[in-house]
């Protein structure tokens, strides 16, 4: 390889390097696909068996043991509006655990499939004050072709 040609790679990597990407997680909930800016997610743990807490909002759908820390579970559906699952948690089932000052807090989305590398500017910028559950969109490269996925508000659906 030419010096040049060599320079020019190494140019075109700096560049790249240099720009700010960020990750988006993909979540499906009641029959829809969402995205979620990773830098609200702590971890995804498959799901486990629950313990009910009595007089608790109905979206909640009580408290579950992960790393030995006592996590509270939300079903999102219920908050969204949308259809909720039938039927029992299946191998696609997952817990988002979100970012919170406060509390472990997660929430049960019926599969988290994929994570998308996006340009940090690509993302909508989110309001501190903003109390909309989806605050925008973005568009991913997805296998099946380009998608736009709208982007669920953490903090908006914890009530922060």
């Amino acid at each position: 390889m030419d010096e040049e040609r060599l320079r020019a790679l190494q140019a075109a990597a700096r560049e790249e390097a240099d720009e700010a990407w960020a990750d988006v997680l993909e979540v499906r909930l009641g029959g829809r696909v969402f995205g979620l800016p990773a830098s609200d997610v702590t971890e995804v743990a498959r799901p486990m068996p629950l313990t009910p807490v009595p007089m608790a909002p109905d979206h909640f759908l009580g408290l579950g043991n992960i790393h030995g820390q006592i996590v509270c579970v939300i079903e999102p559906c219920r908050l969204l509006g949308l259809p909720e699952p039938e039927g029992e948690d299946d191998e696609f089932t997952r817990l988002v655990c979100l970012r919170h000052p406060r509390m472990r807090v997660a929430m049960r989305v019926d599969a988290a499939p994929a994570i998308y590398r996006v340009r940090e500017e690509r993302l909508p910028a989110r309001d501190a004050g903003c109390t909309n559950d989806v605050y925008g969109s973005v568009r991913v490269e997805r296998r099946d072709g380009e998608s736009e996925l709208p982007l669920l508000n953490a903090a908006a659906l914890l009530h922060e």
